[in-house]
């Protein structure tokens, strides 16, 4: 009997341990390495771990190791061109002279290709030349911020069934910064777009962008990476739909009849895949061999610890300094702590909104940040959200006059925009209102709002939204005013009264000008006396063949933000601006699409376009006051995230030639210039995006990165510090946009 026992117990132990070994082994292989792809991997692997920012080497696109020049120290785009010619040169000379005209360069080149590819894959060769820039400096930096995360993102991909080893594919997207931000607006550990992000339930606005938020980021790109395999059946697959979209493998996997990745990026042909998605996966096995080995690529180093914190949710509109002062922690650990609020929060001292959910230091219990938070007075938390107020630069205007209006000091109004003394104020510009904290002037002159400073009488705020249409520069004023009673400068807090009626608009709404500002009295720092009575210039971009100056300011005129509201209050007119959609619509309003797309008669397949007309439809009054200021803040944002990690270094002409479009020049993947269409449009206003023709010209913006963070300190972690050498153009589908290093 115990022998009998004995032959089942160990018969079963062999089973447990040769099941284990087979579901070992196939474990391993969810991530096979094609043969095709085996030099692509070892080529990123030199990238990641040989090669700094400064360096880089020159190579060709389908055969990576076939390694022309390696460049040290200079990686300027006039030497890297000054190489490639050169290379260009080599090659020209192989193809069309005979051998006993080459030099050792030519000799090099074909033995370049006779032990890594065929020479007859020379003939076009120049064709693939491209520069890669080196990351090892940028990827040791990606594995010391790692340790901070690893274990909460694996114990998160388990969750939802993805294997654990994707918790090293940050290092591709991003290098584990949490503010990492691409040219087309990417942001975050997991480059989230922002449609993509709210589609996951991330919430997005001027005050919070959950997209840099690792956690919350992690689960939502579980969530993609989960739904992705079920669909395409194969790791590889999956992991490629990251950056090339869904829809875009299904694509692939019909054209070719397989899902061996290996075979597609032989086999498939198609504009959209291209260098970036057919060397994705390469990036990922690379990046996850060396981080699971780090060590043997990196000695010595050591991997962040573990960030520990303790979450809790705010009940009140708190401002982060107030929150900072009752906790008794430093603003730099809350900032570390908390990437998902934007750094515009901490700049312009606004309030976090009840209902988020903020990560305090661990070393403080639960009990004691709800006793610390209770004690905070009333004055200062709120249960409602602060009305932001902006003033558009008119012509005639300068800094000291601005300030006297608005009843605000001219240093207030200045570190409110960041204004110093090297500044110019254009026409045009947008500029945010700080709260008043001095009145300068009386309340016949100083405004609660833009309206009655810019050009409208002191009439009913009803008969102003009644009135059509309202232009860019009314539909700023709106979103202070839709809801606003007449005040005076010391009421900051606007009166609530959301059910009154809209009265018939007047035949006619006479403009008057403010009273003169004596500004003689006003005190000014010296710093700011040049630029405080300085005149508001004219931006001069709309003369076509003039070149235009780089720009860092915030024009509103480019998103034409006209609005035409219906005389009964019901719906509005509105134009469609660049980066907006339907969804971006219904978000601002609080109603689902649906609503938008009967209001219009359009089908579910139906889309928008930029420039083309739309109404919204507004139940109540304050539905359009937060749809404007939501609207507003979307653009203002989006600009203020590019010009915290980006610069424009120069504006080339160009003439449009025929087959090119708009989506070709700013995706222009061949000179490593992706640009975001908003800043396209900045360059070149005098255009009408939808009808670009042929010998047009037209202003190309060149981005560089601002700068580089090369800081291990944690509390940096929310600095940028991360870019790319290539992008990906932006897909419709997974509308995520991701980056290889």
């Amino acid at each position: 009997m115990r022998s009998t026992k004995t032959f089942f117990y160990y018969t079963a132990l062999f089973l447990l341990v040769l099941s284990y070994a087979k579901y070992s082994h196939a474990s391993n292989d969810i991530f096979p390495t094609p043969d095709i792809l085996k030099d692509r991997v070892t080529f990123w692997k030199k990238i990641y771990t040989e090669f700094s920012l400064q360096d880089g080497v020159i190579h060709d696109r389908d055969y990576p190791v076939i390694i022309y020049k390696k460049v040290f120290g200079d990686v300027s785009t006039s030497n890297i061109k000054k190489q490639k010619e050169q290379i260009i040169a080599s090659l020209n000379i192989i193809n069309t002279q005979p051998q006993s005209s080459w030099t050792k360069d030519e000799l090099d080149i074909i033995e370049l290709f006779r032990q890594n590819a065929l020479t007859e894959k020379m003939t076009d060769a120049a064709d693939r030349i491209r520069f890669q820039q080196g990351q090892a400096d940028r990827f040791k930096q990606g594995l010391v911020r790692s340790g901070l995360y690893l274990d909460t993102i694996r114990t998160i991909l388990r969750q939802y069934g993805v294997p654990e080893r994707l918790a090293y594919l940050p290092h591709v997207e991003s290098s584990f910064n949490t503010a990492a931000y691409s040219k087309v607006g990417a942001a975050g550990l997991w480059q989230f777009m922002r449609s993509t992000g709210k589609i996951y339930g991330m919430k997005i606005n001027y005050t919070i962008d959950e997209r840099r938020d690792p956690i919350i980021a992690t689960h939502g790109a579980a969530r993609y990476l989960s739904s992705a395999y079920k669909e395409l059946q194969a790791w590889p697959l999956a992991i490629t739909s990251y950056n090339h979209g869904v829809n875009g493998m299904k694509r692939a996997v019909n054209a070719t009849g397989s899902r061996d990745l290996g075979y597609i990026i032989q086999n498939y042909e198609s504009n959209s895949f291209k260098f970036a998605s057919s060397n994705f996966y390469s990036c990922f096995l690379a990046a996850s061999e060396i981080a699971e080995n780090h060590l043997t690529y990196f000695p010595n180093l050591k991997l962040a610890s573990k960030l520990e914190y303790t979450d809790y949710t705010l009940t009140h509109y708190i401002g982060p300094d107030i929150l900072c002062k009752y906790l008794n922690i430093s603003s730099d650990q809350l900032v570390a702590l908390n990437p998902a609020i934007r750094p515009a929060v901490f700049e312009q001292k606004n309030k976090l909104p009840a209902g988020f959910k903020i990560h305090i230091p661990s070393a403080i219990s639960g009990n004691a940040i709800t006793t610390a938070l209770a004690a905070i007075p009333d004055s200062l938390k709120s249960n409602e959200p602060e009305k932001s107020k902006y003033y558009k630069v008119n012509s005639g205007d300068n800094l000291i006059g601005i300030a006297s209006r608005l009843g605000v000091s001219v240093q207030e109004l200045a570190n409110e925009n960041n204004i110093s003394r090297k500044s110019h104020l254009m026409i045009g510009q947008l500029l945010r209102v700080p709260e008043r904290k001095t009145v300068l002037q009386s309340p016949q002159v100083a405004a609660t709002s833009i309206s009655s400073i810019q050009n409208k009488p002191d009439s009913k705020i009803e008969q102003t939204v009644a009135s059509a249409p309202l232009k860019s520069d009314k539909a700023i004023e709106i979103s202070q005013n839709v809801t606003e009673p007449k005040s005076t400068p010391e009421q900051v807090n606007p009166v609530k009264n959301n059910k009154e009626k809209v009265e018939p608009p007047p035949k006619a709404v006479k403009p008057i000008k403010p009273e003169p500002v004596k500004t003689a009295d006003i005190p000014v720092a010296d710093s700011l006396k040049e630029i405080a009575l300085e005149t508001a210039v004219e931006n001069k971009t709309e003369k076509p063949n003039e070149r235009p100056a780089v720009q860092v300011n915030f024009d509103v005129s480019i998103y034409n933000l006209d609005i035409t509201p219906s005389p009964d209050g019901s719906k509005a007119e509105i134009i469609v601006s660049i980066d907006e959609t339907i969804g971006h619509y219904a978000d601002w309003l609080g109603i689902p699409t649906s609503q938008i797309r009967r209001t219009n008669n359009m089908g579910r397949g139906s889309d928008i376009r930029i420039n083309k007309k739309l109404i919204i439809p507004v139940s109540q009054k304050e539905m359009l006051d937060q749809f404007v200021q939501a609207r507003l803040e979307y653009h203002i944002a989006i600009e203020e995230d590019f010009y915290l990690q980006y610069r424009v270094s120069e504006v080339k002409k160009h003439i449009l030639q025929k087959n090119q479009t708009l989506w070709n020049i700013c995706n222009d993947n061949e000179n490593d210039n992706i640009i975001p269409l908003w800043l396209f449009k900045k360059y070149n206003k005098h255009l009408d995006l939808n009808f670009l023709m042929p010998g047009t010209t037209v202003w190309i913006p060149v981005i560089a990165e601002k700068s580089v963070n090369d800081s291990l300190r944690t509390e940096d972690i929310q600095n940028p510090g991360y870019y790319s050498p290539f992008e990906q153009p932006k897909r419709s589908e997974p509308k995520i946009i991701n980056r290889l290093p």
